[in-house]
């Protein structure tokens, strides 16, 4: 037995804790065993001309937006697939059932549609997780010419409900994790070997621009990634919040607002 002071024996594993988040406009499609337990996530991000990034953080998430990493704190990601690979020390390879995911606060559309293969970048991870919280979430409503709150989006598939731009999935447990794919520079962020807990964010922009036709072509690109009928008419509740950086070059950073969110495909 370990005392005071001292490490646990390698046969018995701290317990530990990785989050991966995903931030911006991500299409994220699960995949389910024959119990509807998720084994493993595939995230696509739209081609829109978005760069992204990648940092990792001690802190677990959701994180707030008071402690959110700044933009020169990412490593940028180059555009193709990249393998997350999550090693745990017991138990099943499968995570949560499918239907644990709130669809109150997100855009889910089901049956699971065949993707198109306009995507710049893809993170497949091997495994499900144990927990999956949706946060950024908005309704997706602004008023219009007249005052009278108008929906943002439109199109057949269009959330019939809240949405959300902030995605944590919770890997507890965890004994090793490797980022296969990304630059030597980016993989150095995960800690090897694996130990305590931490958060491993993608960013899905950076820095985000705040116009609305930036906007609609991100939600375009989502629309024909997902094969969906959705449009964008109306800027996000979250992008008209966003203030510039200070500075009279400076460009609009992001500070909670966001020019797309989470489409989740189910099967």
């Amino acid at each position: 037995m370990a005392t005071a002071g001292s490490s646990a024996p390698p046969s018995q594993p701290l317990a530990s804790q990785l989050d991966v988040v995903f931030d911006g406009a991500w299409v994220i499609v699960p995949s389910v065993d024959g119990s509807g337990a998720i084994v493993g996530v595939n995230v696509y991000s739209p081609a829109c001309g978005h760069p992204h990034g990648a940092v990792f953080s001690a802190q677990l998430g959701p994180i707030p937006i008071a402690n959110w990493p700044a933009a020169n704190a990412f490593y940028m990601l180059d555009s193709h697939s990249h393998s997350l690979t999550i090693q745990r020390g017991s138990g099943s390879p499968a995570g949560m059932k499918i239907g644990a995911i709130d669809r109150t606060v997100n855009h889910c559309v089901t049956p699971h549609r065949p993707l198109g293969g306009n995507w710049d970048l893809m993170i497949s991870i091997n495994a499900g997780p144990d927990a999956w919280v949706s946060a950024g979430t908005i309704t997706p409503q602004v008023p219009d010419s007249a005052g009278a709150m108008a929906p943002c989006f439109s199109g057949i598939d269009s959330p019939t409900g809240k949405v959300s731009t902030l995605q944590t999935l919770s890997y507890r447990g965890v004994t090793a994790v490797e980022l296969c794919g990304a630059p030597a520079a980016v993989k150095k962020l995960l800690p090897a070997p694996w130990s305590g807990a931490g958060s491993l964010i993608f960013e899905g922009e950076i820095p985000y621009i705040p116009t609305l036709q930036h906007e609609r072509e991100a939600i375009a690109a989502m629309a024909m990634l997902a094969g969906l009928d959705l449009a964008l008419e109306r800027p996000l509740p979250s992008s008209l919040s966003v203030k510039a950086a200070a500075g009279p070059l400076h460009p609009m950073l992001r500070t909670g607002g966001n020019c797309g969110h989470s489409l989740i495909v189910l099967s």
